[in-house]
């Protein structure tokens, strides 16, 4: 899980939280405190004031004052811690004292004793007359005249916690003779002393990594290893921030610290030199940081609706029955729109279906009224949100916040979706039905392996498919004119085979040429004839105008007339030549057209001609009218050959597209396997270590009911027809009859011996496939109404046999839990009780994820044995990496699952938070009220704080 380090300041969450504690330090009421000790009186003289901001500087949130034997400083520091509070001085942040002494016990060894807050100087000095101290105080000049044993009764009595200083180290009471051996510096009796009360939590260790006495192992003890600065002074390497302990508690306490102690290291105790990486301020990426319900019917009429504030880890909703604390579940489920979630037809829909209406009147169904309302902050990725609700949703209902304006803004996106804002919420009956759904368990694990890539993938693969097989039936469409385009183009090459055979093309060239040429020599013969008779009728028109009367006086104009008369007979002259022209043009026109008859060309084209009549009456005998018919049927064949090549393209892609179609069939195939894969491998990396469930994929399932449901919804027949086809079940000792009993028969034998054969049952699959797309086309491969059932599908919908090719059946779960939850003894889960499957599937929910887990009664299956060897130690493990919340009316979940927030729901005419009696653990009045509302929480309480030895 990647998350978000946060400093300490901005941790505004309820319950509890890490402080970073510094269990050992030292004050110039230590004599071995050299450079503190020669400033006394000086200008240099370390004053309280000064002392603390040292350690509020390194952002130590606790400190524990020990000195040695002595308890001189204690007062002096609260009193400048007080007076800096009223003033804060440059530097000044919050820090928690907590009054303590280092004590120089009575067979070598040192103790710390740590007080509560309130602690005094007086208080540590009664200490250490309790002990028969006999040193100096301040310094380690003597012991204390009481044993070991009395010491550490004296330090529980007086309400402080004992904890062996630097016990790997000089003066430890785990200090080794040498380096290669396991035995004690410390005497055995006094060792045994202090080993032996079961009061003692935790000691200081400087090396986490050095030996322990064998003493100390066998006793099998796992005291809580803490670790302080042990400051003498402010230079060099042991100062404030050098080496502390991060303790997790609501609020800095004596009590807060027991409860950390006990719980031990990794859970609510890190330390400073720890080899694994730990930012104590870390938020999922993903968390529900409130929820307030407005108005609704039994919950929120007042002051302006309920809120809940909720602690990034684990929360706990507690309260009797009818308190509002599966309202809230419902709530956080309309807030995240995932009404849809729980199965049709299951309890939990059914529940919630019943919460989800807005009640009339006081008898109907109904958690909502018109108005209800539902607020809910979320932390998205480092950005806050907020989603709203409510029965009119016209208005924003996605807002983030806007650090520059500290104001709610409308979210650009509106968008709520499962994958934008995380949730995973399941009720007792969900998880209860995991077990007996595998499809439903399926989903869940998709979501939390994130198959999105995987299943868009196959989808994709699938989407291909069925466009390839589209567009090759569309080409096998137009390539159904083929055969008729071959037979066009065979009788057309018949025709002109004919024409060839008869040597037409020359004949009919020949006698094309020679009409031509006749044609020609007509028309310029035509056109001769044609001149001499426009000469001729030009000769008409060449005569001479006649003179006006009386406009020549013949005395007087001679010499005119005269010139007229001479143009008159130059115009008759010029008559006679054109008439004679004519004539002449005319006749030897004729003369060279008779002439011509009797030539070689017109013998040649005679010949033309009569060769010609032979042809056509030769085609004509062959069922060809027109010899000129061969120039339309060149064009034909031309088409002809020019529409077969199209085809000829077409089938190439027809060609292309079945191979394209069989590859892509592949790559549906692949697509299929990378899913199961990835389900595998969720699985298998998820449940490598747990104890409790195991979960292998068997590719494809093996049992038949779900098998036949998914081949009779790919086929379209959901109900029962077909059902000797398709399959029948074994009667007695028989074999089950059809095709799904024919598609596991074909592998059992096989994997009997040797488990899950998926290349094998593949084949088997394809099989199946192949005798349904015959049928399809129209074999007799099952009964006679099957048949035509299949037949007539495929005709109808040409896709049918597509889907038919790219179907799969779904994955199947072998799922084995231990009956003792240790790794060990896996039987089937369907020879678990009810308790045992809930735990199963419980196991698997707890076992991965970052997103918010909100879970409303998981225990309801669960005896007390399996809630806390199995859910405890798994909430314990998950809160460190998820928030969680948990509706239970199970203490053990509550008390040893260590929640870090709990809210305590009642009911007076409304539901509603019992505020004073919300918080954490360490609050003695919710102690009070888990005792009170849960049925065996004082148990729960005892057995969380056996070691402790206190009331409760």
């Amino acid at each position: 899980m990647t998350c978000r380090k946060k400093k300490e300041a901005s941790w505004n969450y309820p319950g509890a939280r890490w402080w970073k504690f510094d269990f050992h330090t030292h004050t110039p009421a230590s004599k071995d405190t050299a450079a503190w000790q020669q400033a006394i009186g000086t200008s240099d003289e370390l004053m309280p004031e000064q002392w603390l901001l040292e350690y509020m500087a390194a952002e130590i949130d606790c400190v524990a004052i020990t000195d040695h034997n002595s308890g001189a400083w204690i007062d002096k520091l609260k009193a400048a811690y007080g007076a800096m509070q009223d003033r804060p001085p440059p530097g000044f942040r919050e820090l928690y004292l907590f009054p303590g002494v280092e004590i120089s016990v009575n067979g070598g060894f040192h103790l710390l004793a740590i007080f509560e807050t309130n602690a005094t100087t007086s208080e540590i000095d009664s200490l250490l007359g309790r002990v028969d101290y006999s040193g100096t105080k301040g310094a380690s000049d003597g012991v204390t005249r009481r044993s070991a044993t009395d010491v550490v009764h004296a330090v529980l009595e007086a309400g402080a916690l004992p904890i062996p200083a630097h016990a790997d180290g000089s003066k430890g009471l785990l200090q080794l003779q040498a380096t290669d051996s396991l035995k004690s510096v410390i005497d055995h009796p006094t060792l045994q002393q202090v080993l032996g009360n079961a009061r003692v939590l935790c000691m200081e260790v400087v090396n986490p990594a050095a030996s322990k006495p064998s003493s100390y192992s066998q006793a099998k003890l796992k005291w809580a290893e803490v670790v302080g600065s042990d400051c003498h002074t402010f230079q060099g390497t042991a100062v404030p921030g050098s080496r502390y302990t991060w303790i997790k508690m609501a609020r800095p306490s004596l009590e807060g610290l027991r409860l950390a102690l006990l719980d031990g290291q990794d859970v609510s105790i890190r330390r400073s030199d720890d080899a694994e990486p730990f930012s104590a301020f870390e938020r999922p990426e993903h968390f529900i940081e409130s929820i307030r319900i407005a108005d609704a019917r039994w919950m929120g009429r007042q002051n302006g609706g309920e809120q809940l504030k909720f602690n990034p880890c684990f929360n706990a909703l507690v309260g009797g029955r009818g308190t509002g604390k599966s309202t809230v579940i419902h709530a956080l489920r309309l807030a995240y729109r995932r009404e849809h979630e729980p199965a049709q037809g299951s309890e939990a829909r059914e529940t919630f279906a019943r919460f989800n209406k807005v009640a009339k009147n006081p008898s109907e169904q109904g958690g909502l009224r018109t108005d209800t309302r539902i607020e809910l902050i979320v932390s998205r990725d480092g950005i806050r949100h907020r989603l709203l609700w409510s029965q009119d949703e016209q208005a924003s209902v996605v807002e983030e916040w806007d650090d520059g304006t500290s104001q709610w803004k409308t979210a650009s996106s509106q968008v709520i979706t499962a994958q934008r804002f995380r949730l995973r919420l399941f009720s007792q009956g969900q998880i209860a039905a995991l077990a007996e759904n595998q499809e439903a368990l399926l989903k869940v694990i998709d979501e939390a392996a994130g198959m999105t890539t995987e299943q868009a993938a196959f989808a994709e693969a699938k989407r291909s498919f069925l466009a390839t097989r589209a567009r090759q039936r569309e080409l096998d469409g137009k390539l159904k004119g083929r055969e008729a385009l071959n037979l066009s183009l065979q009788d057309v090459q018949r025709k002109l085979a004919r024409f060839e055979a008869a040597h037409h093309a020359q004949v009919l060239r020949a006698y094309q040429r020679s009409s031509r040429q006749t044609r020609e020599l007509d028309r310029q013969f035509a056109g001769a004839a044609e001149l001499a008779a426009r000469l001729r009728a030009l000769a008409d028109d060449l005569l001479a105008e006649d003179l006006p009367d009386g406009l020549f006086d013949p005395d007087e104009d001679g010499d005119a007339l005269l010139t007229v008369q001479s143009v008159a007979r130059a115009i008759a002259q010029a008559r006679a030549q054109v008439v004679e022209i004519a004539a002449l043009l005319a006749q030897r026109s004729s003369t060279l057209r008779a002439q011509f008859a009797d030539s070689v060309w017109q013998s040649k084209v005679d010949a033309a001609g009569v060769a010609y009549q032979v042809l056509k009456t030769g085609l004509q005998a062959q069922g060809v009218n027109d010899p000129s018919e061969y120039g339309r049927l060149v064009q034909e064949k031309q088409s002809v050959e020019l529409e077969g090549k199209r085809l000829d393209a077409l089938q190439k892609q027809f060609d292309q597209q079945r191979l394209r179609a069989t590859a892509e069939l592949e790559n549906v195939q692949q697509a299929r396997r990378a899913m199961s894969n990835k389900r595998a491998e969720f699985l298998r990396q998820t449940l490598a270590s747990n104890h409790f469930v195991r979960m292998d994929l068997v590719p494809y399932g093996r049992d038949a009911q779900t098998i036949e449901r998914s081949l009779r919804e790919l086929l379209g027949t959901p109900d029962n027809r077909f059902k000797e086809d398709v399959y029948v079940e074994a009667p007695g000792d028989g074999q089950a009859q059809g095709l799904v009993a024919d598609l596991l028969r074909s592998v059992v034998l096989v994997e009997e011996a040797s488990g899950p054969d998926r290349p094998q049952f593949e084949a088997s699959i394809r099989r199946l496939q192949e005798r349904l797309e015959r049928a399809c086309d129209g074999s007799n491969e099952f009964g006679a109404r099957f048949n035509k059932y299949l037949a007539g599908e495929a005709g109808k919908r040409p896709e049918f046999v597509d889907h038919i090719a790219c179907w799969f059946p779904e994955d199947g779960l072998q799922v084995d839990y231990s009956r003792k939850g240790d790794g060990r003894d896996f039987q089937s889960i369907g020879q678990a009780s009810a308790g045992q499957r809930a735990a199963a599937m419980l196991a698997f929910l707890l076992a991965h994820g970052d997103e918010p887990l909100v879970l409303d009664q998981p225990e309801d299956d669960l005896d007390n044995h399996l809630i806390y060897d199995l859910v405890v130690q798994q909430i314990r493990a998950n809160k460190q990496r998820r928030q969680l919340i948990i509706v239970t009316h199970n203490p053990n979940i509550v008390v040893n699952g260590d929640a870090e927030m709990i809210y305590v729901l009642d009911f007076n005419k409304q539901c509603h938070v019992k505020r004073m009696q919300s918080g954490s653990l360490q609050d003695r009045a919710v102690r009070d009220e888990v005792c009170k509302v849960m049925e065996g929480g004082k148990d729960a309480f005892e057995r969380r704080y056996q070691r402790l030895g206190r009331e409760i």
